[in-house]
């Protein structure tokens, strides 16, 4: 009775931290959650400018192919700033009230979530807007979603530990993802990649999921078992590497806040 009361307490601890965190993004601005749907398209309104009017960029589909690009892309940033802040962030909470500490990085990575499926539903309506037809092979994209959130909610795992014991994690991060930006196919196809870079291309994780979401969604690229298998298993191996150092560490690094 206790273990169904104590699962139940961390379930409703961890739904309220998500929400709340998800509340306290636009806290006091007018247009509250909007900005969520506003940031991504204004990349999205001058990039697409850029790469059709000056790099005369003209792949079917392209406007699609380009903003499911700076969905992701975003929610993986977000998601994983969030993820490394989630600790050091709650210090106050963590010595006040008793909870699994790995509960306020996944309430971090799980707010971002969110604004990843407000995203969706707006990538949805450019979709239809611009007559894209359903096609079976679309039901592949959903364990890319799953496969994205555990990537970013592993990865934050471990940046929560890092940066408690290095504060310039931080700074060293937000120059990793914006360097991660252009090196990663956000903005363009895989296929323009020269062939000899392609495989270090896509061990980073990222590329992968776009490459895989493009083409399930958008009918871009070629896909393959062994391609898809690895995307979904790196994600995986990445999560589980991710509760390994936070639970290894949690200890040590509670003491050091």
């Amino acid at each position: 009775m206790n273990q169904q009361f104590e699962l139940s307490y961390t379930w409703r601890l961890f739904c309220t931290l998500t929400w709340t965190n998800f509340k306290m993004r636009y806290y006091g601005s007018i247009l509250g959650y909007i900005w969520s749907l506003l940031k991504p398209l204004a990349l999205f309104g001058v990039l697409y400018i850029v790469f059709t009017m000056f790099m005369k960029q003209s792949a079917p589909h392209y406007k699609l192919f380009l903003l499911l690009g700076i969905i992701l892309w975003n929610f993986f940033v977000e998601a994983t700033t969030a993820g490394m802040n989630g600790f050091i962030g709650n210090y106050t909470l963590i010595r006040k009230v008793y909870l699994p500490r790995i509960i306020l990085v996944a309430a971090a990575v799980s707010s971002a979530f969110l604004g990843l499926i407000f995203n969706l539903l707006i990538f949805l309506v450019f979709a239809l807007i611009d007559g894209l037809s359903w096609h079976p092979r679309m039901l592949w994209f959903f364990p890319l979603i799953i496969a994205v959130y555990l990537l970013a909610m592993g990865i934050g795992l471990i940046l929560s530990i890092v940066v408690v014991k290095i504060r310039d994690t931080i700074n060293l991060w937000e120059v990793a993802v914006q360097l991660g930006f252009w090196l990663t196919p956000v903005m363009y196809p895989m296929s323009s990649v020269p062939e000899k870079w392609r495989f270090y291309v896509y061990l980073n994780p990222m590329s992968g999921i776009l490459d895989y979401s493009r083409n399930f969604l958008v009918g871009t690229g070629q896909a393959t078992p062994i391609g898809y298998a690895y995307v979904i298993g790196i994600s995986l191996a990445l999560f589980g590497l991710g509760v390994f150092v936070f639970k290894w560490k949690e200890a040590e690094m509670t003491e050091d806040l």
